[in-house]
């Protein structure tokens, strides 16, 4: 089991590697005991979920789930503006990509970076039940957890000091991925994707 000590030391390599500043005050987050993991139930509804926002007007349906946000059911009602429905859909791809590989349906994360974004759809299609998804372990979540976190707090710096994203990073998903990895380890037990925090505080 990897500490939170060792997997801090870890992120702040990597960011480290990529040249992206470094905010040492930052504290480690939780442990593999304190955490549970989001169950596959809910995390195929998720992915569905995500993919209907994703496919949006396209394949505009009467759709009305449990499993979509408010947010995500007023972009099917057509009660976002235009910006705000843009927004939710380029967030909800990136999100995509991170959850599609903690669910198993991917073999690689890649990175919350300008080759973020493009998830294949069809592998959430053919899923039918949630047996079927292959959940990441706990130190794996963990992990990037720990990493977007401050892969977070350093692109909300470069923006208060009106600098560019460092890292080559790309804003949007970096928040999205960090929202997806807080949702399923079950940060502050909120199962809201709209409240979901992603909070870089010290």
């Amino acid at each position: 089991m990897k500490s939170p000590e060792i997997r801090k030391e870890l992120s702040e390599l990597t960011l480290h590697k990529r040249g992206i500043r470094l905010n040492l005050q930052l504290p480690t987050i939780e442990s593999e005991d304190e955490i549970q993991i989001r169950g596959a139930d809910a995390v195929l509804q998720r992915l569905q979920a995500l993919a209907t926002v994703c496919t949006y007007p396209q394949h505009a349906t009467d759709s009305s789930s449990a499993a979509l946000s408010k947010q995500e059911q007023a972009l099917l009602d057509g009660n976002l503006d235009d910006a705000s429905a843009l927004q939710l859909q380029q967030s909800s791809r990136h999100a995509l990509c991170f959850l599609m590989w903690a669910a198993g349906l991917e073999n690689k994360p890649g990175m919350p970076d300008q080759h973020s974004g493009q998830p294949d759809l069809q592998k959430i299609t053919t899923v039918h039940e949630a047996r079927a998804l292959h959940l990441r372990s706990k130190t794996d979540l963990l992990d990037w957890a720990d990493l977007l976190y401050r892969f977070h707090w350093a692109v909300r710096h470069a923006h208060l000091q009106n600098r560019p994203v460092p890292g080559r990073l790309d804003a949007i998903a970096v928040e999205a991925w960090h929202r997806a990895a807080n949702w399923m380890i079950c940060y502050e037990d909120e199962a809201d994707w709209d409240l979901v925090s992603t909070e870089t505080a010290g």
